[in-house]
């Protein structure tokens, strides 16, 4: 009797859990339409603009920007996965590292150093410098020194803060031609290839993924 009222117990908070779910997702999908009607208002655009492709609104072809939505998809997939792993074993390093990779993914499918910061009168280069000063302080202060693929991160922050380089110097010496602006994203996604990598091994190690699990409230088993 007491282990079925348990489940029944288990299942009720289950059931809440995921009322609250579909509560969450109706309320943020509802304000995200309320903030496209407003701000189509005040710009006087039709609000179905911020629900197309932005392929499809530029009418061009599919494959336009496509290497870079990839980019910016593994960002923020391994962000969420780090973000959860840091969450779920109440690890700060993790957490940190999750949340600043699923920001770098957001801001880069979303131009937001790039377009949205300038209109409020943030220069580009001022978010570079904050997050380069961000990932230098998870890396000397809040990561693991047991982690194995420090030599990733590291080679993934050369090649961003190169990527970032290059592209300064592209706005400072315009050149002819579109080498210069290929050698940056080509760098900025092999960049982020080994910076997603990172991120989901670390989270691998904090959930000490493929090792057997252990019930901490059980004192005869053993890790």
């Amino acid at each position: 009797m007491p282990e079925n009222n348990a489940l029944n117990t288990k299942h009720g908070e289950w059931t809440i859990a995921w009322r609250l779910v579909i509560l969450a997702a109706t309320a943020i999908n509802v304000a995200m339409l309320l903030a496209a009607l407003f701000v189509a208002q005040i710009r006087g655009l039709d609000a179905w603009i911020f629900y197309r492709d932005p392929s499809a609104v530029a009418e061009v072809g599919f494959y336009t920007g496509w290497i870079s939505s990839l980019g910016a998809s593994l960002w923020i997939g391994s962000g969420a996965v780090t973000l959860f792993a840091g969450l779920l074993t109440h690890r700060w390093d993790c957490t940190f590292l999750g949340g600043l990779t699923l920001f770098l993914g957001l801001d880069d499918l979303l131009l937001i150093h790039e377009d949205v910061l300038p209109m409020v009168a943030i220069p580009e280069i001022v978010a570079m410098i904050v997050y380069a000063a961000t990932g230098l302080f998870w890396f000397f202060r809040l990561r693991r020194k047991t982690f194995d693929g420090t030599i990733v991160f590291v080679a993934a922050g050369f090649l961003l803060a190169l990527s970032a380089s290059i592209d300064q110097i592209g706005d400072l010496f315009p050149t002819p031609g579109s080498a210069a602006a290929i050698a940056e994203d080509v760098v900025k996604e092999l960049g982020i290839f080994l910076w997603a990598a990172g991120a989901v091994g670390y989270a691998a190690m904090v959930t000490r993924l493929g090792r057997p699990w252990v019930d901490p409230a059980d004192s005869t088993s053993a890790d």
